[in-house]
C-alpha cells in the first residue's frame, strides 16, 4: 500500500470472508493512512458497484477472488496470488511522521444497505473507533484477556468490530466461522463445541438459530461465558432460553446504529431483569454519549415518554461517504456535539436506562390505531407455543394496511395449523390487545436471515404483499 502512491485518506477496499488476511489488510491500510472498506465476497454485482461508484477506491485487496469482469473500476487490484506473495516477503516497514491514520481521520466505510436499495458509506472515525474501543475494554463489561472470541458476523457488519477489535487488543484469539459454515447448520453445530469459545458475539437471532442444537449449553461449551448482543432485538424468549443453556453466563444487551460506532449503551440482563420486564432494555450510555428522546422536533425532559431516539457526543460518525444530502438529514449539532437521528422509537426512564421501542418506520396505522410490529412480535412471543414470531402487515392496493400476518416458528410444527392459531389465540388471552392480534398465522420451520445474521423482515412483508 505505502508504495503505490495513494494520498492520505485515500479509501481501500478489502475483499472477502473472514480470512486473516482481511484483518492484516485493515491494519494495514491504517498503518499507512488509508480507511479500509469491508465487502463481503458474497455480496451482490450491483452492490459492488455501488460501492466501488460512491467510494473510487485506490485499490482492491482481493482475499478472495475479486470479480474484475463483472464490475467497473480504476482501482490497482491486488490479487490473491499477488496478496501471498507480499505477505510471504514479511518486509519491515515504519510509518512515516503522521502518516497513520488517527484523530478525526476516517478509519473504515463501511456500506449499509441502505432503506431505498442504495447503500450509504458511514464514515467512522479513529477516534469514534477508539472511544468505541476504549469503552468495550473499559469497566462496564469487564470482558477477560486472552480468551476466545467468537467470530461470526461478516467485518461487512459493525457488529465484527465488537469482536475482532477487543480479542486484538486484550492479547486474545479470534475463532472465525466462515459463511459457507454458517450457512451448513451440520457443519456449524458440529464445530461450534470445538471451538473452546469464552466470548460470544453475534445477533440473536444467531443464537436462536443455534439453540437448536442440543450441545449449544454449558455442558458442552463450560468455558462460554460472556454474551453479547447487538443489531436487532434481544427478545425475552431468547433471553430466558440463553440462561437455561448457560446459567453461570453474562449476558449483555447493546444498542446502536453504524452512524454511531457499533454499540452506544449496554446492560448486564439478569433473571431479575427478564422476570420483570415485558420488552428487555438496551442499556445505559457509554462515556462520552448523551441519549435524548425527541417528539415533534423537541427533547422530551420527562422520561418514560416515547419519542425518537438521538444520539450525540464522540461516537457520532462522520456522516454518508459523498452523500451531503442524507448527511445533512440524518446527522447535525446537538449543544455543540455531532448527533444523529436514529430513526428508532424509545424511551427513557428515570435512571437513565434506555428502552428501545422498534424502527419508527415499523410503526403502522391499523384500524386507527398506531401499531408497532415489534411490539406484537414480543406479545405473540408469550404464548408457550411460540418459539418465534414476526408481525407484518397486509397491504390493500391504495397502501393502507388491512390486517396483520403472523409468520410463526411453533414449539412443534402443526399436524392441524388452524388447531395450533386457535391454540395460540387462547393462550394468549389478556396477554395482547385485541386489535394487535394477527388475522392469520403462518407457519415456518425457520426464518430467512440477511448475510448479517439479522432475520430479514423487509423480506417477509415483501413475500406477505405479493
Amino acid at each position: 500500500m505505502d508504495e503505490q502512491g495513494l494520498a492520505k485518506q485515500t479509501p481501500i477496499l478489502v475483499f472477502g470472508d473472514h480470512q486473516v488476511e482481511m484483518i492484516v489488510s485493515f491494519l494495514a491500510a491504517l498503518k499507512t493512512g488509508h480507511p479500509y472498506i469491508p465487502v463481503s465476497a458474497d455480496s451482490a454485482m450491483p452492490r459492488i458497484q455501488s460501492i466501488l461508484d460512491t467510494a473510487q477506491p485506490g485499490m482492491i485487496i482481493a482475499v478472495d477472488d475479486f470479480p474484475s469482469d463483472k464490475v467497473t473500476t480504476d482501482a490497482t487490484v491486488v490479487s490473491r496470488d499477488q496478496l501471498d506473495t507480499i505477505l510471504k516477503a514479511q518486509r519491515d516497514f515504519t510509518p512515516a511522521a503522521n502518516q497513520m491514520v488517527s484523530g478525526d481521520e476516517l478509519a473504515y466505510i463501511l456500506f449499509t444497505s441502505g432503506t431505498t436499495g442504495s447503500p450509504k458509506g458511514v464514515e467512522v472515525s479513529h477516534d469514534n473507533l477508539r472511544t468505541f474501543i476504549d469503552w468495550m475494554l473499559g469497566p462496564d463489561l469487564k470482558l477477560p484477556a486472552n480468551v476466545n472470541y467468537l467470530g461470526q458476523p461478516p467485518y461487512s457488519f459493525d457488529l465484527s468490530n465488537m469482536y475482532w477489535w477487543p480479542a486484538l487488543l486484550s492479547g486474545s484469539t479470534i475463532k472465525a466461522i466462515p459463511h459457507d459454515v454458517v450457512e451448513n447448520f451440520g457443519k456449524l453445530f458440529t464445530a461450534l463445541p470445538h471451538l473452546d469459545l469464552n466470548v460470544f458475539v453475534s445477533t440473536p437471532s444467531f443464537a436462536d438459530m443455534l439453540m437448536l442444537s442440543p450441545a449449544f449449553s454449558e455442558k458442552q461449551m463450560p468455558g462460554l461465558k460472556f454474551f453479547l448482543f447487538c443489531g436487532e432485538e434481544l427478545t425475552i424468549k431468547t433471553a430466558k432460553n440463553l440462561q437455561q443453556r448457560f446459567p453461570h453466563a453474562k449476558i449483555f444487551n447493546t444498542y446502536g446504529p453504524t452512524e454511531a460506532t457499533v454499540a452506544i449503551s449496554g446492560v448486564e440482563i439478569t433473571p431479575e431483569i427478564v422476570a420483570n420486564t415485558d420488552r428487555l432494555p438496551v442499556g445505559y450510555a457509554k462515556p462520552g454519549v448523551t441519549l435524548s428522546i425527541w417528539k415533534d422536533d423537541q427533547q422530551i425532559t420527562k422520561p418514560g415518554q416515547e419519542g425518537e431516539i438521538i444520539i450525540s457526543g464522540d461516537s457520532v460518525a462522520q456522516g454518508y461517504m459523498n452523500n451531503p444530502e442524507k448527511t445533512a438529514k440524518a446527522f447535525f449539532t446537538l449543544n455543540g456535539q455531532k448527533a444523529y437521528r436514529t430513526g428508532d422509537a424509545g424511551v427513557l426512564d428515570a435512571e437513565g436506562l434506555l428502552h428501545h421501542k422498534g424502527r419508527m418506520d415499523f410503526q403502522i396505522k391499523l384500524h386507527g390505531f398506531r401499531v408497532e410490529l415489534d411490539e406484537v412480535r414480543a406479545s405473540l412471543e408469550k404464548s408457550p407455543l411460540i418459539k418465534q414470531a414476526v408481525a407484518v402487515p397486509k397491504y390493500n392496493k391504495d397502501g393502507k394496511v388491512t390486517h396483520l400476518i403472523a409468520d410463526v416458528i411453533p414449539n412443534e410444527q402443526p399436524d392441524n395449523p388452524a388447531a395450533l392459531t386457535k391454540a395460540i389465540r387462547e393462550s394468549l388471552d389478556g396477554l395482547i390487545m385485541p386489535y394487535m392480534m394477527p388475522t392469520q398465522f403462518i407457519y415456518k420451520e425457520s426464518f430467512p436471515m440477511s448475510a448479517n445474521g439479522k432475520i430479514a423482515v423487509k423480506q417477509l412483508i415483501s413475500e406477505a404483499n405479493k
